[in-house]
């Protein structure tokens, strides 16, 4: 990526971080990545263009953080344990303001445009890492319904964090998940 293309990607995230992408309009992002009108366009044709760039990128982001997080363990459990403690250490973070996805789709939900489909695409790749993680220990349709609802309790934690200041949101998060884990576990065994 080139670094004029790399700096609007950047302020752009940024600023749809802490302001939304609604409240951000191209001429900010232009002048605050200090790159010519000209070649914003070259690299973006449209503001949307831009947006799922920066959705991409955040998803990239999330994903590989995840899976770093999780690599070193070999048992499932402690495998989505990681994922959960991977979010902990997200909120505890001064960079959190909640998830980029859950903004762009409450931003665009009203519509059928490239934006909410890359937000709910960015879902869907999540999900499958975790039903994919749990299908080392799950039969595939048990490992999808797991997937499914430990994002559930994610996205909920998440807001919990966003909203209500929870901190500790995450960790919540995963004592209802062990117990749905283990309670598979006895169903299986």
């Amino acid at each position: 990526m080139s670094e004029k293309k790399k700096a609007l990607v950047e302020t752009a995230t940024r600023l749809f971080s802490r302001f939304g992408i609604h409240a951000v309009g191209i001429d900010r992002i232009i002048e605050e990545s200090r790159v010519a009108k000209m070649t914003m366009y070259k690299h973006f044709p449209s503001k949307n263009k831009l947006v799922v760039e920066v959705l991409n990128q955040q998803g990239a982001a999330r994903n590989a953080g995840v899976t770093a997080a999780a690599a070193p363990h070999t048992d499932v459990h402690d495998k989505i344990g990681a994922v959960f403690s991977w979010h902990d250490a997200w909120f505890r973070s001064e960079s959190f303001v909640g998830s980029m996805f859950i903004h762009a789709a409450a931003e665009f939900h009203a519509e059928d445009n490239e934006i909410l489909s890359t937000a709910a695409a960015q879902r869907r790749s999540f999900v499958q890492m975790l039903e994919h993680m749990l299908g080392e220990r799950f039969e595939s349709e048990t490992a999808a319904r797991l997937a499914r609802r430990c994002a559930l309790l994610l996205d909920g934690a998440t807001l919990a964090r966003q909203l209500c200041g929870r901190h500790d949101a995450a960790r919540d998060a995963w004592e209802m998940a062990q117990a749905l884990i283990d309670n598979e576990r006895l169903d299986t065994a």
